[in-house]
């Protein structure tokens, strides 16, 4: 009987330590890809930060700062420009970034007749939030903004969002409480925020499957995050309204092939795809910014927006 006690108590000891590094290479996971302090999002904040200009800081001396507490009473920033018109830009930043980076990409709308808003998404710039999401809470974020800015005039909005904030943008577009979007235009959004996490950790210094599969369950299980759920290629599936999709063909961050995945999968035929020749993650832009507003310019006309 005393043996026996004795090897219950081992097992349960080691099951306790089994359990314990489980948790441990969980959080670690967790904090390396979604959290606030993110090593990851922090490396791509600290190169937003050092591309940053003073101009692009100037830019939005002239725009109303906006709260929104969310949901789950987080208080977001959001940053509006009345340009007395009746139609709405509402420009999403991505991972890792804030409002300050998508300064190019709303003067790219406030030159063709917009009212501007963007944003700080949850977990970035000047909002509040622990942790991002990948689109699951972003996207009901944005509705609720959508619903705020709808009560200043009656908007025709586009959406524009890149990277996490294109796959926001989609998911939002694509809910039945969405009102008044007219178009979308995402610029290298993932597919599936599964695949993409498994993407990330793959080209990591350890690359183990089986470590990705403990982050993920962590996720699941203790954060209540189901990333494989965060499925924007099926939720586009019924979408409707035009939609231009936006990839480099040097993407090494979300796949080129993510974006073909989407346009696929997408509904309708009121659909256009813009591959840009040697661009990386989100700079299709700067490598040929009169081709980038060319390709959002006649797509905006052809839907009359």
């Amino acid at each position: 009987m005393k043996y026996f006690c004795l090897a219950c108590l081992s097992l349960c000891v080691i099951f306790l330590l089994l359990f314990g590094i489980y948790l441990l290479l969980g959080y670690l996971g967790w904090h390396f890809a979604m959290s606030r302090k993110s090593g990851l999002k922090k490396g791509i904040e600290f190169n937003s930060k050092r591309k940053r200009t003073q101009e692009d800081i100037d830019y939005f001396k002239d725009y109303k700062v906006l709260d929104l507490i969310t949901f789950d009473n987080l208080r977001l920033k959001g940053f509006y420009k009345d340009n007395n018109f009746s139609k709405l830009a509402i420009i999403v930043h991505g991972y890792g970034g804030c409002h300050y980076d998508v300064v190019k990409q709303c003067q790219i709308f406030e030159k063709v007749g917009y009212d501007i808003f963007t944003l700080d998404l949850r977990a970035h710039g000047e909002s509040e939030g622990d942790a991002l999401t990948m689109g699951l809470y972003e996207s009901q974020d944005l509705l609720s903004w959508i619903e705020q800015l709808s009560s200043f005039k009656d908007y025709r909005i586009a959406l524009y969002g890149i990277s996490m904030g294109a796959s926001t943008v989609l998911l939002s577009a694509s809910d039945k409480k969405a009102k008044n979007i007219q178009l979308a235009i995402e610029d290298c959004g993932y597919d599936n925020a599964n695949r993409e996490f498994s993407y990330i950790f793959a080209k990591s210094k350890i690359k183990r499957k089986w470590l990705y599969r403990i982050f993920y369950k962590y996720t699941k299980q203790v954060k209540k995050i189901d990333l494989r759920q965060i499925d924007i290629a099926k939720s586009i599936k019924n979408l409707k309204m035009p939609v231009l999709f936006i990839h480099g063909d040097k993407d090494e961050f979300v796949p080129t092939e993510m974006v073909y995945t989407l346009f696929d999968s997408i509904g309708t035929d009121r659909k256009s795809l813009y591959i840009a020749k040697d661009a990386t993650h989100g700079n299709a832009y700067e490598v040929n910014p009169k081709l980038y507003e060319q390709k959002i310019y006649t797509f905006l006309n052809k839907y009359g927006m």
